[in-house]
């Protein structure tokens, strides 16, 4: 047995281990390096996402084509890309403004001469714009050039605060500018971002970049960010595979997916709920919400995110989650959660233990295998937000539930 193989565990319908088994690492997701996949899985970063090659894997294993796949916390879209491009019937919906986004723009293809097209009016717009008119944010300065700010304040205005009307073109448009909003600089100065050099993954406070800037005398750069846009959808494009199968995104509460999808009964679910109070999706993000229009902490907290629970509160939560889901699936359809392990305060927190609390209120749902993926320390997104969350979670778990008539369980 190779240390990189991943355990699963098989169980009885009481819950009971059946059998312990070993997937041989060359056979799962991760034999796959981190970038393996569509180019468009890479058109923006996001936090504790979970790779392509684990969707592949499961979408894989569990449907055929045309199947339908369905993703209630579908984050940067990693599902429904990966679902469009094996020719299934992919279905979305997240309550995160910048989530909707980022799976929005990778509902269908584009070409690069309808994105040029839109991006030149929205450049000749700005040329005629009168900037005077454009308020620079002082906190922002401290990440921006002027010029930069000027150019960004713009789009924030034409393309950010619109973000819940837009067409499919200035969606795809708006996630490939978050996606180079702020990232790292090339020892050369050559940068594909719009800020000075900070993290991609996470937006830093504005305290701590402003005092690292000073100490590693970092520049900010000063640009044409349309023609940066140009360039990263360009790059994101003809690197891409162009598929006609489209995908259907539709912004709401994963609470409330029986109204969203009203009709809608998949053959799979395969998402990523929030974990256990670890990551604050809108303050981790916080100068892509500001794009969108959230403004502060206050705007924030009216998008009414699921991500920062108690344990009681998150045991509810994800009850009330399970309930709406088993409600909605097919019969032997298969709900395919990733929840890593918590470890906070000295302890560690499992779904797992959770579910052996909650799991006789769900007569027709079946918890068949539990995967156990040891991560990678080194290659974690939330490193970048400081050592308790980037040692927080240690151990991924992918709960495989199956649903069933009803379940006889023991006294």
């Amino acid at each position: 047995m190779n240390e990189k193989d991943i355990k699963y565990n098989l169980y009885d319908e009481n819950f009971e281990i059946v059998k312990e088994e070993y997937l041989n690492y060359s056979e799962t997701w991760k034999n796959k390096s981190r970038i393996w996949g569509d180019q468009t899985h890479r058109l923006c970063s996001y936090v504790a996402m979970f790779p392509p090659s684990l969707a592949n894997f499961f979408i894989t294993k569990y449907t055929n084509e045309n199947d339908v796949i369905l993703d209630t916390f579908s984050g940067r879209g990693t599902t429904i890309l990966e679902s469009r491009l094996m020719n299934r019937k992919a279905y979305a919906n997240d309550l995160n403004p910048f989530a909707f986004v980022l799976s929005k723009s990778k509902t269908k293809s584009f070409n690069t001469q309808e994105i040029f097209k839109r991006v030149d009016q929205l450049e000749r717009r700005y040329q005629n714009y009168n900037k005077k008119t454009l308020k620079l944010e002082k906190d922002l300065q401290i990440y921006f050039s002027d010029k930069n700010l000027k150019q960004i304040t713009f789009l924030k205005y034409e393309l950010g605060k619109k973000w819940k009307d837009l067409d499919d073109i200035d969606n795809f448009i708006l996630a490939i500018f978050l996606g180079i909003l702020h990232g790292p600089m090339k020892k050369n100065g050559d940068s594909i971002y719009l800020s000075l050099s900070m993290s991609n993954h996470t937006s830093m406070s504005k305290k701590y970049v402003q005092k690292y800037a000073q100490d590693n005398n970092l520049k900010k750069p000063s640009f044409n960010i349309f023609d940066k846009v140009k360039n990263r959808a360009e790059k994101i494009i003809i690197n891409s595979k162009y598929e006609k199968n489209e995908a259907c995104v539709k912004y709401g509460n994963a609470l409330e997916v029986d109204k969203i999808f009203p009709n809608l009964n998949p053959k799979l679910v395969i998402t990523s709920p929030p974990y256990l109070n670890i990551i604050n999706y809108t303050n981790q993000n916080w100068l892509k919400m500001w794009v969108l229009g959230y403004d502060n902490r206050h705007d924030n907290k009216e998008i009414g995110l699921d991500d920062s629970h108690n344990l009681l509160n998150y045991k509810n939560f994800m009850s009330k989650y399970l309930w709406k889901i088993s409600k909605i699936i097919s019969k032997e359809g298969k709900i395919v959660l990733v929840i890593g392990d918590v470890f906070q305060n000295g302890k560690n927190y499992s779904f797992e233990d959770i579910w052996k609390e909650i799991r006789k209120d769900f007569l027709d749902l079946y918890l068949k295998e539990i995967y156990v993926d040891k991560i990678e320390q080194n290659y974690k997104s939330t490193n970048s937000m400081g050592s308790k969350a980037g040692k927080a979670t240690k151990v991924e778990k992918i709960y495989v539930f199956e649903k069933i008539d009803k379940l006889k369980f023991k006294d």
